[in-house]
């Protein structure tokens, strides 16, 4: 129990960008190997400008390629950004974004520090 704690200490404090908190639902869509497209429902945990903690309804394994959709806050469109997923434990999962555009970079610098 002490090591997991202390993990978790390391990895917050070699984030660089803080992270806030955000629950609100999410939907990933990720290409199975064979080719079909899986769409996984989510809740997200925290938000910073380059990535996303999250629960997932269904295990995926690191390093697969997403488009996470979801809304911000105050927010009637869907905002949806290609990810992929860095690291997760079961059901929780931590995703990059992957090359998002100004706008999306925009939208979520201003949720972070607002």
């Amino acid at each position: 129990m002490a090591t997991m704690l202390s993990s978790r200490h390391a990895i917050h404090a070699s984030r660089i960008l803080s992270r806030r908190p955000l629950d609100v639902r999410a939907r990933l869509v990720a290409m199975h190997s064979t080719g079909e497209r899986v769409i996984v429902q989510a809740r997200t945990h925290d938000v910073s400008c380059s990535g996303v903690g999250l629960t997932l309804t269904r295990e995926l394994p690191s390093g697969t390629k997403v488009v996470l959709c979801f809304r911000l806050p105050g927010s009637e469109t869907a905002l949806c950004l290609q990810a992929v997923i860095a690291r997760r434990q079961g059901f929780r999962a931590g995703l990059r974004f992957v090359q998002p555009t100004a706008e999306q970079r925009l939208l979520l610098c201003e949720l972070c520090y607002a």
